[in-house]
């Protein structure tokens, strides 16, 4: 697995990442689990550098632990009901105040940037989990407002797997 193009688009303190995968073979979403794609494996190079020389860093890390996920954990949404998911998330949000005009604004950007590719997802989302869980780091958990991560694979070329990671803290 090789990360072949990525985008890091950020608004005061929310983001998303969005990386592209060459992958061989038919697609599995266990199969990004088992690699451990969702500890760091997502994130732009500038970031994993400061993670890997700085333990330190400002930078969180992953919320989830990919030795923990299952595929079950991971929920399938047909066509571009992601926009609608996310568009409905940030509709339900009360606490957000001007930051919910911060979070359409990625999400515009984002539908721009991957509606011709997208045609159904997995998703896993923060608030799915307690901080109990063993399948997240609680330092994260706590610091991270909302997290998702999105997987697609590429409707025009089907050995593009697309990951993308939103967060805010």
């Amino acid at each position: 697995m090789k990360i072949i193009n990525q985008i890091f688009k950020s608004e005061e303190s929310f983001g998303f990442t969005l990386g592209q995968i060459q992958f061989l073979g038919k697609f599995e979403i266990q199969n990004l689990i088992d690699w451990g794609s969702f500890d760091i494996e997502t994130r732009p190079n500038f970031i994993k550098e400061r993670l890997t020389l700085n333990k330190g860093s400002d930078y969180l890390i992953g919320l989830f632990k990919s030795n923990e996920l299952t595929k079950h954990d991971f929920k399938f949404l047909p066509h571009d009901a992601i926009y609608y998911y996310l568009d409905g998330y940030s509709d339900s949000e009360e606490d957000w105040g001007d930051n919910k005009q911060t979070f359409k604004s990625l999400l515009e950007y984002f539908k721009n940037e991957t509606l011709s590719i997208i045609d159904g997802c997995y998703l896993i989302n923060k608030e799915w989990f307690s901080v109990e869980s063993k399948k997240i780091r609680i330092r994260e958990y706590s610091l991270y407002d909302f997290y998702f991560i999105i997987v697609w694979v590429d409707k025009n070329n089907d050995s593009l797997v697309h990951i993308s990671e939103w967060f805010g803290d």
